[in-house]
């Protein structure tokens, strides 16, 4: 037999390819050919969708002996990524070229939804198991299909949709007779395996392989999936849906966890969750930790999505005004934030009611959002069906967004302080930096339960040898812990622009392939949108990105260039800061009050800078400094000499330790 069923994980799709693969064969029995392939993968879960069928098809004859289209244009191969809708007729209809389907009580675009799943497919065939050898994407062909709703049920003839439909009496025949072709075959497939194209074979290992969790996955996982919430917890959790739920937290106090694990009891009552940040990494991150769920608990339905907001945003405008509108506009201005800014505009003066999708946003880095972005979330779903996670020493933008307003009902004002990343030690030690640079609210608390963690500061001018040295360190960690994993481990990079010129992106590639070790480059565009697939890739990123990311072992590479790069360029805005200061002193404000104002702020901004990647690590803390008598240098001097044995140091070009030696 070769028309097969395969479950990248168990779950209710598997019905629906069974009912697939009678209705295929039952209308063309040659589809059981040693020579024909048929795959049908069930309920792909990938970053940002979940795809209910994805089929995959591979024709091994002879041209002239291949199945044909009625137009005569011959079938090699195809991948085609299914949306199954089980709606009765009267809970259809169709909207211009907008399939659209019913349920609690509102009516949702399932051509778009059809669109989503196609891009999503389409980027992660570019996944790789090393950092590098990435395959190019196929062609995906898209189709909804109405499993329950016969042709004949619509009276009036359905115009032409976006996406292909089919309806219950689906054929073999119809289905290849929709398929988009470009030349005069259809073909998306290569005969044999390629390094870069893919194979049907290829394919469908890359569509239903399944993560092997590290035993740190393994915990995390079992926290969001088994944990039980506390009395204070379960309390505004029953309270779900009845008012804005805050929660505020410092780097490592567990607001994304607690984000997912809101998620994932939402998605155990049925109700259909979005997660919304803008860092490619910790949505990699995330899905990586979601898909691992899926796998083993495919019983929880549906699985909550995470997408960026400017792809949110893009995708409720399509679905709202149309293709067109949407090309129209990227017509009008290349730049992404105006972009941004024109489609939320539009969406908040529509004046009839949006359709999003889900039931429940929950918002991740709430501080850094607009107060425009804000009320469009408050239009969609309501002040109550949404769940905001405000970083507070994580504010990086000028203006911070206030989620509190006096006009919305609040469910809870919820305040994360104990540490729930980084052990004890290392949080203390941090707390004292947190200090010397000027934060005098910090108060992040250590878990008392959590012993140990360890701070490295590597002093290293030359960035090759930087590299080799704290790579070398990471590998001592993982020597030393067998459970550990390069997976569980996290690099974080500064750009060129920050580190004055130098590329450590490229230097990182350089070294990890000198090591024949394997990477996740969360710096690259491809890359980082898609998640890990083993557990020998060590993850890498920019500092931009490394916001609720974590490692065991955490090594920040240049970290001194970082924060002078944000001391000599402040995100600030000085003609606020220069309001504020007349409404507070009005008349007697003078120049000198307002430059020592403006410099207040902008060593704020570069200290909350510094915090996020100085959160990361739940073990060890590798800090390199690329010249030990930079502004960071003398800080973590400072803060060593008043705590002994709180700070390995490394000197220049020697590898054994300093004065501060100790290790917690």
């Amino acid at each position: 037999m070769t028309v097969r069923i395969a479950t990248a994980t168990t779950n209710g799709e598997t019905h629906n390819a069974e009912l697939l693969r009678q209705a295929l064969i039952s209308s063309e029995p040659e589809l059981e050919r040693p020579d024909v392939s048929l795959e049908i993968i069930c309920g792909l879960l990938l970053p940002g969708a979940e795809i209910d069928l994805v089929v995959l098809f591979h024709d091994r004859r002879r041209r002239d002996l291949q199945f044909k289209t009625s137009e005569g244009y011959p079938v090699h191969s195809f991948v085609l990524a299914m949306e199954v809708k089980h709606h009765s007729p009267d809970h259809i209809r169709f909207q211009g070229p907008a399939l659209e389907v019913q349920y609690d009580g509102g009516w949702h675009n399932a051509s778009d939804q059809s669109d989503r799943q196609t891009y999503a497919l389409k980027s992660f065939q570019r996944a790789t198991h090393t950092g590098h050898d990435i395959r190019d994407s196929t062609f995906v062909q898209r189709a909804v299909w109405l499993a329950r709703a016969p042709r004949g049920a619509f009276k009036v003839f359905p115009p032409p949709s976006s996406v292909p439909v089919h309806f219950a009496q689906i054929s073999w025949r119809q289905l290849i007779d929709r398929l988009e072709q470009k030349s005069n075959q259809i073909r998306a497939l290569l005969d044999n395996d390629h390094p870069k194209y893919h194979s049907l074979a290829t394919l469908k290992d890359l569509l239903t392989y399944r993560v092997e969790p590290t035993r740190l996955d393994r915990r995390r996982i079992n926290a969001i999936t088994h944990a039980r919430f506390d009395a204070e917890k379960s309390a505004y959790i029953g309270r779900l849906g009845e008012g804005l739920l805050l929660l505020r937290g410092r780097g490592g106090t567990g607001k994304t966890f607690s984000l997912l694990q809101i998620a994932l009891h939402l998605a155990k009552q049925g109700k259909r969750t979005v997660l919304l940040t803008f860092n490619h990494g910790l949505i990699s991150d995330v899905s990586r930790m979601l898909k691992i769920i899926a796998d083993e608990h495919g019983e929880i339905r549906p699985m909550p999505v995470i997408q960026t907001r400017y792809a949110f945003v893009q995708q409720l405008f399509e679905c709202t005004f149309g293709y067109d509108e949407e090309r129209q506009l990227r017509q009008e201005t290349a730049d992404l934030t105006q972009r941004e800014n024109l489609r939320q505009d539009r969406l908040l003066k529509h004046g009839s009611s949006i359709e999003p999708g889900y039931d429940f946003i929950l918002i991740d880095e709430a501080q850094d959002w607009s107060e425009a972005q804000r009320d469009l979330i408050f239009k969609l779903v309501g002040a109550d069906k949404v769940v905001v996670a405000d970083g507070v020493d994580q504010f990086v933008n000028e203006a911070r967004c206030n989620w509190d307003q006096p006009s919305i009902r609040i469910n809870r004002r919820h305040r994360l302080r104990e540490s729930r990343r980084t052990k004890g030690a290392t949080c203390q030690t941090v707390a004292e930096i947190a200090r010397e640079v000027g934060i005098a609210d910090w108060d992040l608390e250590p878990d008392s339960d959590v012993f140990g963690g360890r701070i490295t500061v590597l002093v290293e001018p030359n960035g090759v040898q930087a590299l080799a040295r704290g790579l070398a360190l990471l590998g001592q960690d993982e020597d030393g812990q067998p459970d550990l994993r390069p997976v569980d481990n996290l690099v974080c990079l500064p750009s060129s622009k920050m580190a004055r010129g130098l590329n450590f992106s490229a230097l990182f590639d350089r070294q990890i392939d000198n090591e024949r070790r394997h990477s996740w480059r969360g710096f690259d565009e491809e890359c980082r949108r898609n998640y890990p697939l083993e557990q020998s890739q060590l993850r890498a990123v920019q500092y931009a990105s490394c916001r609720g990311m974590e490692g065991w072992t955490t090594l920040c590479l240049g970290l001194d260039l970082f924060y002078d790069f944000h001391l000599r360029n402040p995100r600030i805005d000085k003609e606020q800061i220069e309001a504020q200061l007349q409404a507070d002193i009005g008349f007697l404000t003078t120049p000198e009050m307002l430059e020592n104002a403006i410099k207040v702020e902008e060593r704020k901004c570069a200290s909350n800078w510094l915090m996020i990647p100085l959160t990361r690590s739940i073990d060890h803390l590798v800090i390199h400094l690329a010249d030990s008598r930079s502004t960071l240098g003398a800080i973590l001097s400072r803060v060593a000499t008043r705590l002994p044995g709180a700070i390995t140091w490394l000197d220049e070009g020697i590898h054994q330790d300093r004065t501060h030696r100790g290790r917690h």
